[in-house]
């Protein structure tokens, strides 16, 4: 028994080295989701069918309102989608998914090179969501600034209105 014990050792470990060669080493590639795409809401798009939430900004949720600059109500959630679907403009988009906690996709989505999320943050019709990423809180200070989109009345945070919906404690952009 010892005899085969010594040659079944080297054996095994020799298996177990080669099994662990084939796994990947190095970053693991992103997926990427490209195609013909819509707008399902003020952050989120459809790319041929699958959903996308885009990364680091909140746009107005569905029953939302906001106040124009003679504060007057309207439906900010559709002028927010309404905004997306212009940027897209039956243009390809191509995203790249983020990992993400639970089954909504968020991704980094572009539409000719450009930024979606970005360019909605800039036109003051998404919110930076410092919650998750600080990458469009500058350009969420210009449009602001400028009196943009939303901006150019009185917008609730989409975080704090879905809070205050639910009754619960409002959250603020930066996590707290």
């Amino acid at each position: 028994m010892t005899g085969l014990r010594a040659r079944a050792v080297p054996a095994l470990l020799a298996g177990a080295v080669l099994a662990g060669s084939a796994l990947p080493c190095g970053p693991a590639r992103a997926e990427t989701v490209a195609g013909t795409a819509k707008a399902v809401e003020g952050d989120t798009v459809s790319v041929n069918g699958t959903e996308i939430r885009l990364f680091g900004i909140d746009a107005p949720d569905r029953g939302q309102t906001c106040e124009n600059v003679r504060g007057q109500s309207y439906d900010c959630f559709a002028l927010s989608s309404l905004a997306l679907e212009r940027l897209i403009g039956g243009r390809e988009v191509s995203c790249e998914i983020k990992p993400s906690v639970g089954t909504a996709k968020l991704g980094v989505c572009k539409v000719e090179g450009r930024d979606l999320a970005g360019m909605m943050v800039n036109a003051g019709w998404a919110l930076a969501y410092r919650r998750i990423a600080q990458d469009y809180a500058a350009i969420e200070a210009q449009a602001i600034s400028r009196r943009r989109g939303m901006w150019a009345g009185r917008v609730e945070p989409p975080w704090q209105w879905r809070s205050r919906r639910i009754g619960a404690k409002p959250e603020t952009p930066d996590g707290g």
